[in-house]
């Protein structure tokens, strides 16, 4: 927390390490949406055994094309990737495909999985909605 207010780059930087997925991923919906400003939030757990309740620490605001000029991202790039995956995709025969990144390699798998896959009857749905309940209660 005293890092945040002394050093709010290096703690920047230190987000972007560890967590380059999920800010390349809201960088690139910012600049998808057209939003002129993007808003990134620094949060900590009030109590570290409760994974509930948290507190805001500071907010930083950035244009998201600087952002991602700052992490190296580009427009050009995410639209080849995408591209790509389209064709990739596009070849495979009609069917329910899962894209997977193997975590200690620079390489994606691309799976076909059965059409039921990821599917959920009501019943199932109903039961876990009570459970969600139940525990929201608690």
């Amino acid at each position: 927390r005293e890092k945040l207010d002394n050093q709010p780059g290096a703690v920047l930087a230190s987000e972007m390490k560890n967590n380059s997925f999920k800010l390349a991923k809201w960088t690139a919906q910012s600049m998808l949406a057209g939003a002129s400003q993007m808003k990134i939030g620094f949060v900590s757990r009030i109590n570290p055994k409760n994974a509930y309740e948290h507190t805001v620490l500071a907010t930083q605001t950035y244009r998201p094309a600087d952002f991602a000029s700052q992490m190296t991202l580009e427009m050009g790039s995410m639209w080849g990737i995408f591209r790509l995956f389209v064709k990739l995709l596009s070849d495979q025969p009609e069917g329910k495909y899962v894209i997977m990144r193997d975590p200690n390699r620079a390489i994606v798998r691309i799976y076909g999985v059965p059409m039921e896959t990821f599917e959920e009857s009501d019943e199932e749905s109903e039961e876990e909605e009570e459970d969600e309940e139940g525990a929201a209660e608690e």
